[in-house]
C-alpha cells in the first residue's frame, strides 16, 4: 500500500498546541471547544461505536457529523472532537462527545520479512521523532524526504530475535527515487496483536531504521490490551 502527501497533515500539525491533557474541567463543557486526539473506533452494532483514545479516555459519540456506515472495527483515526459531559461513575465509557469530523489514519499489517521482499521494501531514510504504542497499535510519525511523488513505507519483522531477546524489526521506507525537494511528515499505525498473538504479559521490540545521517534503533515494550 502506497502513500500520498496528505493535506490534512497540516491540521495534524495542531496536535501539539490542542493536544488532549485533561477531560476534567469543574466548570463544565463548552460547544465551541474541541479536542484532536489519535484513537481507535470500536464498533458496539451497526449503528454505535466508541472511541478509545491512545491517551486511555472512551468516547461514546452521543452526536457524529461521520455516519457509522464509513466506520470499520479497529479502524485507527485522528478524531476531531466536542466533549458534552461526563459519563456517570462506573459507566463502560468515560466522556459523551460531538463528533466533528474523523480522518483515518494509514494503517498496516506488519510485513513477515524475506530476503525476497527486502529491496521491494526500499532503503530509503527516514526518522521517527514521535512513536507510541496504545490499543494494540504502535503508531509513528515519519519525516521523509521527497517532491510529492508517491513513497511506500512498511515495518517488517525478523523470525529471529536479538542476543538479549527482543523481537527484531525495521522500519523501511521506500521513496521510488522520488526526488528531494522539500521534507515532509505523515503518520502511520501498525498492528501488533496478529503477528504477537502468543504474548501474553510483554515484550520487547527492537526496530531499526535508516536515518538520515546514520543507522538508528528504538527499543519499546508491548504489553497487550487486556
Amino acid at each position: 500500500m502506497k502513500i500520498k502527501k496528505l493535506v490534512t497533515l497540516i491540521i495534524l500539525s495542531l496536535s501539539a498546541a490542542l493536544a488532549f491533557t485533561s477531560c476534567s474541567d469543574d466548570d463544565g463543557y463548552s460547544l465551541d471547544k474541541f479536542w484532536l486526539e489519535f484513537g481507535t473506533i470500536e464498533k458496539t452494532s451497526d449503528q454505535d461505536y466508541k472511541i478509545i483514545l491512545d491517551k486511555g479516555p472512551i468516547l461514546f459519540p452521543s452526536v457524529s457529523n461521520v455516519p457509522v456506515r464509513y466506520l470499520e472495527n479497529k479502524m485507527r483515526v485522528y478524531a476531531d472532537f466536542t466533549i458534552l459531559q461526563d459519563a456517570n461513575p462506573g459507566s463502560s465509557v468515560d466522556h459523551y462527545v460531538k463528533v466533528n469530523d474523523l480522518q483515518k489514519l494509514l494503517t498496516k499489517p506488519i510485513v513477515p520479512y524475506t530476503e525476497a521482499i527486502s529491496d521491494s521494501l526500499g532503503m530509503d531514510p527516514v526518522e521517527l521523532p514521535e512513536y507510541w504504542i496504545a490499543n494494540d497499535f504502535i503508531t509513528f510519525r515519519f519525516f521523509y524526504a521527497g517532491g510529492g511523488e508517491t513513497h511506500m513505507v512498511n515495518l517488517t519483522k525478523h523470525k529471529e530475535l536479538i542476543e538479549d531477546g527482543k523481537a527484531l524489526l525495521e522500519f523501511r521506507h521506500n521513496a521510488y527515487g522520488d526526488p528531494v525537494k522539500e521534507s515532509m511528515n505523515s503518520y502511520v499505525s501498525f498492528p501488533l496483536k496478529e503477528i504477537f498473538s502468543e504474548v501474553t504479559d510483554s515484550i520487547q521490540l527492537h526496530i531499526k531504521y535508516k536515518g538520515f545521517d546514520k543507522e538508528k534503533s528504538i527499543d519499546i515494550t508491548y504489553r497487550p490490551r487486556k
